[in-house]
């Protein structure tokens, strides 16, 4: 549990500092990422590659807040399973107004040969 935790806490970290490489560290090699309305992910290169396009494309956006919920987390031979409800608050840019919203999402864990956790898939989108 506690190296889970860990994973919970870089992953809080990793998306208020909103470093592509930070971000990518969260996932498995084979990892897959699901997002509304772009394609799926596939890997953690191109997880980062993604990272980097969109810093790239709003160097100035900045994450304001990121309040991840985690539910009914479940451990099983090496993998987690857990659903979240999340808040979050951004701005695209420093003279933009801060933009905020509330999404879901349902996240698999693998332990990796360390002990570590890493996401292995992750698929979000918004809610109401």
């Amino acid at each position: 549990m506690q190296a889970i935790e860990r994973l919970h806490q870089k992953d809080i970290a990793a998306t208020l500092s909103g470093d592509p490489q930070a971000l990518a560290d969260l996932f498995t090699d084979d990892a897959v990422l699901l997002q509304p309305g772009s394609p799926a992910i596939v890997g953690r290169q191109a997880i980062l590659s993604a990272n980097e396009k969109e810093k790239a494309k709003r160097p100035s956006s900045k994450v304001l807040a990121y309040k991840p919920e985690i539910h009914d987390l479940q451990i099983a031979n090496g993998w987690a399973f857990e659903w979240t409800d999340f808040e979050a608050s951004y701005k695209e840019s420093e003279n933009e107004q801060p933009k905020s919203f509330h999404a879901k999402a349902l996240r698999i864990l693998k332990r990796e040969a360390d002990g570590d956790w890493k996401f292995s898939r992750v698929m979000w989108n918004l809610s109401p």
